[in-house]
């Protein structure tokens, strides 16, 4: 059977290759998010336990100067805070764009796939009939040779 050549494979494999470049875009992302929620969590710790830590100073005599130098640090750890989420947000967004742009691109993969496949069966079927009218036209002529022979 003669192989099938898809006449748009090129067209597919610019397919595949976005596809592909859009999963490690939305990859990278997701890592950029990860590493970022790791550290609003951290952050988030570590303001926790200075709280804490500042409220027992109080109760065991913490100066003025001291506590004034205290929760500036805090609220320098706070606008920190504040910054990342909203970076967290940003990418939340990013994410979101990504998940749309991969859906479109496995989408335009799979029809360009499906295309190729119903091309494939057609040139199948077309090989086979083919192959059945010459194996039809072969068993004629031995047909009309054995009944003139025989």
């Amino acid at each position: 059977m003669a192989r099938y050549q898809f006449p748009f494979q090129r067209i597919l494999d610019v397919k595949e290759n976005e596809k592909e470049q859009a999963q490690l875009e939305m990859a990278e992302t997701l890592k950029v998010q990860s590493d970022l929620e790791q550290e609003i969590t951290k952050l988030e710790q570590k303001l926790n336990t200075m709280r804490e830590s500042l409220e027992q100073r109080q109760f065991e005599g913490l100066s003025i100067t001291e506590l004034i130098k205290e929760e500036a640090h805090l609220s320098f750890l706070d606008q920190k805070l504040s910054e990342k989420k909203a970076h967290l947000n940003q990418l939340n967004e990013r994410v979101s764009g990504h998940q749309e742009n991969l859906a479109e691109k496995v989408r335009e993969e799979k029809t360009w796939q499906s295309i190729k496949e119903k091309r494939r069966e057609e040139h199948n079927r077309e090989i086979q009939i083919i192959e059945q009218n010459e194996l039809d036209s072969f068993n004629t002529v031995r047909a009309y040779l054995e009944l003139k022979n025989g």
